[in-house]
């Protein structure tokens, strides 16, 4: 007989922790709420909290999820000692953000609140024709082709 408690549901078994701590840290660092992973990853909602809650997540799930993070935690924000504006690539400017936005798949909000400003501020100062600084510019750039480079599963 298995007690029942708040987390599990009779007959279930005890959570594998490095699965949900891998999803959980996951979502955190790369900035998405858990509709966005499933929508991305192609896998359901309910199939990635039941590999939160009891394991068994796919390898190639697991793969993807790993790289994704290490884009995010390599270049964490604008200001990262890892970013470093170079070439000669002009800032970005309001449709640059708007299709790198799609390809992270970060709404304006979060966006905004990476880059440590208001959301409003932000869309006034890109719809007035203002772009990016070159810092700003190069660090969405780098996780744009993170993106890119690990397609889903």
């Amino acid at each position: 007989m298995q007690a029942v408690t708040g987390l599990d549901k009779p007959g279930e078994e005890l959570a594998r922790p490095a699965d949900g701590v891998l999803i959980g840290t996951a979502l955190v660092w790369i900035g998405w709420p858990l509709q966005q992973l499933s929508r991305r990853s192609g896998y359901g909602r309910h199939e990635i909290t039941r590999w939160m809650r009891k394991g068994g997540m796919p390898e190639p799930f697991r793969l993807w999820l790993i790289a994704l993070q290490a884009v995010h935690v390599r270049y964490p924000s604008p200001l990262a000692t890892t970013v470093r504006p170079g070439g000669n690539r002009p800032p970005l400017g309001q449709w640059e953000v708007l299709r790198i936005q799609l390809v992270i798949g970060w709404s304006e909000r979060q966006l905004a609140e990476r880059l440590g400003e208001h959301r409003t501020a932000l869309r006034r100062r890109l719809e007035a024709g203002e772009t990016l600084d070159a810092q700003e510019s190069r660090w969405l750039e780098l996780l744009e082709d993170g993106h890119r480079l690990n397609p889903r599963p």
